[in-house]
């Protein structure tokens, strides 16, 4: 930088007197525009650029929900049903969830009507029953389902024994 003898700065005073703002020649807008163009600073707006990223947003949603169905599906009781390489031991606890999920259906039938249907109650209980009677068979619960399967019997009352006195109110 050159300075004078009063340690003044010239070229700040010569940067500061110039305009700035200059008027541009005819044309120099659209040739500055294309030199920045061929040198990668700007680029070219795509009309397909929109319609792509909007197809691509539809085809990952999609991908989403059809994973999301498998992962819903994968372990459930219909998905359980429809495999034909379960054990033996498998199937029996596969015929007591189904039995209770029948039973919490029919559960729900009755707390939805305004009288109890007695042919789905004893129809929930066989089911019930027959679970039970296949997990003892197979000693998949330690007795339990033994137990349960004994306690869930109708009792069956001899004629000979006697009768005690009901009272309805």
């Amino acid at each position: 930088m050159l300075r004078d003898e009063d340690g003044e700065d010239e070229a700040l005073e010569a940067l500061t007197e110039l305009k700035r703002e200059q008027p541009l020649a005819p044309g120099e807008t659209d040739r500055m525009v294309a030199v920045l163009r061929n040198e990668g600073l700007l680029r070219r707006r795509s009309a397909t650029r929109w319609p792509l990223l909007a197809a691509a947003a539809v085809i990952v949603f999609a991908a989403g929900g059809v994973a999301g169905s498998a992962y819903m599906r994968r372990g459930s009781l219909e998905d359980a049903l429809a495999r034909r390489d379960l054990t033996v031991s498998d199937r029996v606890l596969l015929l007591q969830r189904a039995g209770s999920a029948y039973v919490q259906a029919a559960q729900a039938y009755a707390d939805a009507t305004t009288r109890a249907d007695s042919t789905a109650v004893e129809v929930a209980s066989q089911v019930l029953v027959g679970a039970a009677n296949a997990v003892a068979r197979h000693n998949l619960d330690a007795g339990m389902a033994a137990r349960l399967a004994e306690a869930l019997q109708p009792r069956v009352i001899p004629a000979s024994a006697p009768r005690k006195p009901l009272i309805w109110f």
